[in-house]
């Protein structure tokens, strides 16, 4: 139940990298029930409005074949499904899959751990995360799965906490990400650009969560730099 996490937190540097699966397969075993209502009621969470705001901005119409990772109950699903063809779901938590596929929103789901997938056949014009990434911790390996398991000209869009340097392991044992990482790791992955915006994402105890809401482009995204100009572009 996540102890190594908490032991971990007792350090004077936290060492932690990732969760152990069984932690957050679960959490979100338990949490699936009463997760919408946690979620969109008490702390606000916006994420998927957030991600197809920004995906728009960025030039995004249609996807013929998107993924969403971490699915969870299918709220970033039901923001997407309008906006493409064939929509698939990967979660770690059964009931979490569970309470997605009675929504009807996706054509395939998957029980699989997004920390560890192994590349198939299958291509993707779009792949996005809401709000999940906070449980992954190191990117780099869910990062390269991305970029190989999209079409020439695909897109990646995510959410994830905002922190300072690479990755922390916060006292609520969720993982934040700093944006040099971000932009980094997009860079060397082999994306052609990569827009990270300020946003929030969620709440907790009232206060609100500081975010990045990321867009990456296999090719040169249609930059909307009207507003707030935190763009950061990897060359």
């Amino acid at each position: 139940m996540g102890a190594s996490l908490k032991r971990d937190l007792a350090r004077a540097e936290p060492l932690a990298e990732s969760m152990p699966p069984a932690f957050v397969e679960s959490l979100f075993d338990q949490y699936a029930p009463r997760f919408e209502a946690a979620l969109v009621d008490a702390l606000q969470y916006r994420g998927p409005q957030i991600l197809l705001q920004r995906l728009i901005a960025n030039g995004f119409t249609r996807a013929r074949n998107a993924l969403d990772l971490g699915c969870g109950t299918g709220l970033m699903g039901e923001a997407l499904r309008p906006h493409c063809t064939r929509l698939e779901g990967i979660d770690i938590s059964a009931r979490m899959l569970a309470e997605a596929g009675a929504k009807g929103v996706y054509d395939a789901l998957h029980k699989r751990d997004i920390a560890r997938l192994d590349l198939t056949c299958e291509r993707y014009n779009l792949i996005v995360a809401a709000d999940v990434f906070a449980y992954v911790g190191a990117l780099e390996g869910v990062i390269a799965w991305c970029r190989a398991a999209l079409n020439e000209g695909g897109m990646l869009a995510f959410t994830v906490e905002a922190g300072e340097g690479d990755v922390v392991l916060r006292e609520s044992r969720r993982f934040a990400h700093g944006r040099d990482y971000l932009a980094a790791l997009l860079e060397q992955a082999g994306f052609a650009f990569t827009g990270i915006y300020p946003c929030v994402v969620r709440q907790d105890r009232g206060e609100d969560i500081r975010s990045f809401c990321v867009v990456a482009g296999l090719s040169p995204l249609r930059h909307d730099r009207e507003g707030d100009g935190e763009a950061h572009a990897a060359a």
